[in-house]
């Protein structure tokens, strides 16, 4: 050190590591602002968005300043169920269509539904049919077999049941689940105010959050797929394919992948389950994870705050759905009648 140097004093020490803190702060603050991940302090347990990313969504309403987006849903189907504006002209409904909020079509235009645009590939295939959806949100496998009674109570006749089953039908325990299952947030979550102030504690949080999903919502979903519950929704099940064969039908099991990381997918074990008790009881099943899997998970959500499947996902169901319908020889029952 020079003569002319003077040392700094403890003061300016302090001084300029404070300084230091503070830019290196911002410069973290203003990379995770730009590259971060994104924090929607918004729950759509209503179907209801304060964005419209994809430009898909119609206005809906205003509440205190912020515009919110969406689909309107016609549900006069009986109880819950999916209808269209207008249904006149529709070609006679021998497909029934059952299902939660995911084949209702939480989030996505009526004539987008995975049955909707199912009915339409088979019109246009020469197959003079259409679907009744009647897919209730929040439904399970004890109300989709209630739903099934519900529907061919009064005599009416299905040639073919398509069941659209999520991995939460079996039985989920949702205690052990807090904040997001994969699909959306659960009723009680209360939205962290730093997060939207801090891109950085916001990717702090979001890190937490994944953590949690990958280990104890994760461990739920598989949990619900194993030991005695297993074995008796899958007695239930078989019964309910045997119903409805006897009903003069065939039952379609359409399994759906949660709409999460399909590089790391964590459910793997669920599927296979699923096709092979299939097989064991002559169910007839169809995995839709290697059909989707085919996109990034995200790009398949309805919404960054809703990771329902959105129009597109639909789309890619109902064509393998009808692939699968040719190639079982299901669709010359339909041509028959």
């Amino acid at each position: 050190m020079s003569a002319e140097q003077t040392p700094l004093s403890v003061r300016e020490k302090v001084l300029a590591f404070v300084f230091f803190l503070v830019g290196t702060s911002l410069l973290v603050e203003i990379g995770f602002r730009a590259f971060g991940p994104d924090y929607y302090q918004f729950n759509n347990m209503f179907a209801e968005y304060t964005s419209n990313p994809r430009g898909y969504f119609d206005t809906l309403t205003e509440k205190d300043g912020q515009v919110l987006y969406g689909i309107k849903m016609n549900t006069a189907v009986g109880v819950g169920g999916r209808r269209g504006a207008d249904m006149s002209g529709r070609p006679p409904e021998r497909i029934l269509g059952l299902g939660d909020s995911q084949a209702q079509g939480q989030g996505v235009r009526f004539e987008d539904t995975m049955y909707e645009q199912l009915s339409t590939s088979l019109s246009k295939s020469g197959i003079k049919t259409s679907v009744r959806n009647a897919s209730v949100s929040g439904y399970d496998l004890n109300e989709i077999v209630s739903r099934y009674a519900y529907e061919t109570s009064m005599g009416i006749q299905y040639d073919l049941v398509l069941y659209a089953m999520v991995l939460d039908d079996y039985g989920l325990d949702r205690s052990q689940i807090e904040g997001l299952d994969f699909i959306q947030y659960q009723p009680g979550y209360t939205f962290d105010p730093w997060r939207a102030r801090s891109a950085a504690w916001n990717f702090v949080a979001h890190t937490a959050e994944q953590l949690a999903l990958s280990k104890d919502t994760s461990g739920a979903y598989l949990d619900s797929f194993r030991g005695e519950n297993l074995k008796q929704k899958t007695e239930q099940l078989t019964r309910l394919s045997r119903q409805v064969a006897l009903d003069g039908g065939t039952l379609v099991v359409m399994v759906l992948p949660l709409l999460y990381d399909f590089e790391n997918y964590p459910f793997g074990e669920i599927h296979q389950t699923l096709m092979q008790t299939a097989t064991d009881n002559n169910i007839h099943m169809i995995d839709m994870l290697p059909v989707l899997k085919t996109e990034k998970a995200q790009d398949l959500w309805v919404h960054p705050t809703d990771h329902h499947p959105n129009e597109r996902a639909h789309a890619m169901v109902a064509q393998a759905l009808h692939r699968y319908i040719q190639d079982q020889g299901l669709s010359q029952t339909l041509k028959n009648r």
